[in-house]
């Protein structure tokens, strides 16, 4: 393979993004000769990989994102005739999405594949964590129907060389919800599609997303997020110790009864208000 590409930089041929690799360096003493993509890829399964996975970043709605960081743990491969699925799981890695736009990608995983015709790829995602544009700094979670992302797409395995597939992934807004989704992108992902590799994002799959991300309440936001302040001050305006339901509440200081409160001492005596009125008439008599 690194024949073949030295071969296409001496013709001056432009396929370096199409393989993915750097030109090859200046013959000399020193010289360090260029690394083939399956070799810099930040899982290896394999001594002597078949299958180079790739990923990229259609754009869509990245521009929302100052960092977006998907979490793999693993990829899997659905034989042509439905009757059996190749897996491999691997410690998660971390995957700057917002760094792949187009045909910048890293190279994720490299391993081995039994040969053959499959239909079917998929990759394992544990975690997507977002910093959003605006609001500024804020962190956000984006959910998954489920923890893994299929191309339906036909994959051939043969040959000497290394397969080279590239799984597209981009972020979707839902409507204008404020919610986003995460889908694989058919028309940019497959097998001999165009990439070259993001040297500095290949670089922050060692290091992995900040210690912050997964984490919104430490993303940075003021403990005072989502109370009301004071306005012009920026103080917390915390409820009175008395807020809520005080014991009298509704209730007058005596409990809601008074001493006088009541029918009066006559009411329910016979002859009305003045008992006097009854012995008026038995004198009358």
């Amino acid at each position: 393979m690194r024949r073949y590409i030295a071969l296409l930089v001496a013709l001056g041929l432009a396929a370096v993004p199409v393989l993915g690799c750097a030109p090859a360096a200046p013959a000399s003493s020193d010289a360090t000769a260029p690394q083939a993509p399956e070799l810099v890829a930040a899982v290896s399964t394999a001594e002597e990989p078949n299958f180079l996975l790739l990923i990229s970043d259609e754009p869509n709605d990245i521009g929302d994102f100052s960092e977006l960081w998907v979490t793999i743990s693993g990829v899997g491969f659905v034989l042509g005739n439905e009757d059996g699925i190749i897996e491999q799981t691997f410690e998660p890695i971390d995957v700057p999405l917002n760094e792949l736009v187009g045909e910048e990608a890293i190279a994720l995983w490299a391993g081995d594949v039994p040969e053959g015709d499959f239909t079917k790829i998929f990759v394992y995602v544990d975690d997507v964590w977002g910093v959003l544009v605006e609001p500024e700094g804020e962190v956000i979670e984006i959910k998954l129907p489920s923890n893994k992302l299929q191309l339906d797409m036909p994959v051939e395995v043969e040959g000497e060389e290394p397969t080279e597939f590239v799984f597209d992934i981009s972020v979707f807004e839902a409507g204008n919800s404020g919610q986003y989704i995460l889908k694989p992108q058919l028309t940019e992902s497959g097998q001999g599609a165009l990439y070259r590799i993001n040297e500095q994002a290949q670089e922050r799959l060692r290091t992995g997303k900040p210690e912050w991300a997964g984490k919104p309440g430490e993303s940075g936001r003021p403990e005072s997020a989502g109370k009301p302040e004071v306005a012009g001050t920026g103080n917390i305006m915390e409820p009175p110790d008395d807020a809520g339901n005080p014991d009298d509440a509704g209730k007058p200081s005596d409990g809601g009864k008074r001493e006088e409160k009541g029918k009066p001492d006559w009411a329910g005596t016979q002859g009305g208000k003045n008992d006097d009125s009854s012995s008026d008439e038995d004198d009358s008599d």
